[in-house]
């Protein structure tokens, strides 16, 4: 095959991809909102995208996703769409780092993503919503603010407290969902970092 077909293959792939990776963030993430579970696990789908594409192309999921979780779901979630951008960056260079190589330095990633998630998000969490966000997430920043912390402190001990688990079960699920694809389909996704993470050896 020439280096033309594969390209337009893994542009077809890419095609086709994105809109399941953007069902997969707004179905699971619906799933929690509905269960009003302290949790979010709305970026299983750009982890992938991103994994598996790239970060622009994760970016694209993320956004997408969440602009369309705001549609129908939480009209919140459209002012994170910054945050979906810094996953699917951060994913990318830890993917290109080795990080998603086996089970322990996906769990790191996890919570490196998790980390840099809450800090990100809180500024927007504080001054446009004073710490209510309409998910389960909120009643740990009430707890927070209940103990007598201020309104900055108790978002960020919220997001400290959940962003972390939340990133580290999505990067597991992510890493169990690529392990489980064969390996003559991956081949065809380029612009990721799934040789790096020997997803195709």
């Amino acid at each position: 095959m020439s280096n033309l077909d594969s390209n337009q293959k893994s542009n077809m792939l890419a095609l086709a991809f994105i809109p399941l990776a953007i069902a997969i963030n707004v179905g699971i993430g619906a799933i929690v909102k509905a269960l009003n579970l302290p949790l979010y696990v709305d970026s299983i789908g750009t982890i992938i995208a991103t994994i598996l594409l790239g970060w622009k192309r994760g970016a694209i999921v993320g956004v997408l996703g969440f602009v369309l979780t705001s549609i129908i779901i939480n009209p919140f979630a459209i002012y994170f769409c910054g945050t979906q951008l810094v996953i699917a960056l951060l994913t990318h260079f830890v993917g290109k780092k080795e990080m998603f190589s086996n089970l322990f330095k996906t769990i790191l990633s996890g919570i490196g993503l998790g980390i840099v998630s809450a800090i990100v998000s809180a500024p927007i969490i504080v001054y446009l919503f004073q710490g209510a966000t309409g998910n389960g997430a909120s009643l740990v920043t009430s707890f927070f603010v209940k103990m007598g912390n201020q309104i900055v402190n108790s978002v960020l001990l919220s997001g400290f407290s959940i962003e972390p688990i939340d990133k580290v079960i999505q990067c597991i699920l992510a890493f169990l969902v690529i392990k489980g694809i064969p390996k003559n389909l991956l081949e065809n996704f380029k612009g990721g970092s799934l040789k790096e993470n020997n997803f195709l050896n």
